[in-house]
């Protein structure tokens, strides 16, 4: 499909606007871009913001609960973490994603912050995401929620963080999960030449360079990249929870997002894909822009409702 008319117009003032000059000003211009950002209008029930004993440090965290009267078990709870390439974005800047897939999917939604590269590099972020799914499942019930019906889902670096969340439950003893939502994951440091990188490296919000840049600052250890929480698609993949994987159109990840799912249910893990025509990385923090990615994300939340059911 062609580029979204909405996502060239959006490319076209991201090509316009002055570049920051360094990793603290560029946190500085995702979190005002994303408060400038028109929201979908949605209804859930509470919003409330916690803080959950991580690692090495609190974690800011933020519950949200659907509208309505809670079955008598509970909510089902999904853990999110947000994307950002493990050195920015926020639950601010993804507070609208969680609060519609509360209200569609009909799940809580209980969004993380992890400590950032390259303050903290990798595994941090992933001990941290761990941290916070295993305080949800032990205080589920607190938070109105039915610790049988657990969820994680992510966009990007919050996607890999995920898949990485998953293998820890399944090697650890850890919780049992019903589904992870996978958007737009990152699944493959190795090095290997997925199409997809050369295709839409350049033009497309998500650059090469800046891939490159995320990757530098998460892995200070060059032989991290294999490790089977960073280059999941290399890992070993059998009796994780069922997955949705979503990708975009004119993304670098889109390939080895596709792999990735692939290479679930080839390891006999449930896995189903869902494209994104016309899409670009970033496109579910946008939904209030296009009514294309307003619906992937809904179908998404809608896979998630059926899982979790």
């Amino acid at each position: 499909m062609p580029l979204d008319p909405v996502f060239k117009e959006v490319l076209l003032q991201m090509a316009a606007a002055p570049q920051p000059s360094g990793l603290d000003e560029m946190r500085a211009m995702v979190l005002a871009n994303s408060a400038r950002l028109p929201r979908r209008p949605v209804s859930i029930g509470a919003v409330r913001d916690l803080s959950l004993p991580g690692p090495a440090s609190e974690l800011p965290a933020r519950l949200y609960t659907p509208a309505g009267e809670a079955p008598a078990s509970g909510w089902p709870l999904t853990v999110f973490y947000h994307g950002g390439g493990f050195v920015a974005y926020s639950i601010e800047t993804h507070d609208s994603v969680c609060r519609e897939l509360c209200a569609a999917a009909e799940t809580a939604v209980l969004s993380v912050e992890y400590r950032l590269a390259p303050e903290h590099p990798f595994p941090a972020p992933v001990d941290d995401a761990y941290a916070a799914l295993l305080w949800a499942a032990e205080h589920a019930r607190e938070l109105g929620a039915d610790p049988s019906r657990l969820a994680v889902a992510g966009d990007s670096a919050g996607a890999s963080l995920s898949i990485a969340v998953t293998q820890r439950a399944r090697d650890e003893h850890g919780p049992a999960l019903k589904a992870q939502l996978l958007i737009y994951p990152a699944t493959d440091f190795s090095g290997t030449a997925h199409p997809s990188r050369q295709e839409n490296g350049q033009g497309y919000f998500l650059t090469e360079e800046r891939m490159r840049f995320f990757g530098q600052m998460y892995l200070t250890d060059p032989e991290h990249a294999a490790h089977p929480h960073v280059s999941s698609l290399h890992a070993d993949l059998r009796g994780l929870p069922p997955a949705l994987v979503m990708t975009a159109e004119f993304d670098p990840l889109r390939d080895e997002g596709k792999a990735y799912a692939d290479a679930l249910n080839a390891a006999g893990t449930r896995a189903e894909y869902l494209p994104g025509p016309g899409m670009i990385h970033g496109f579910v923090n946008m939904t209030a822009l296009s009514p294309a990615a307003a619906s992937l994300l809904d179908q998404g939340a809608a896979w998630l409702k059926r899982e979790l059911s």
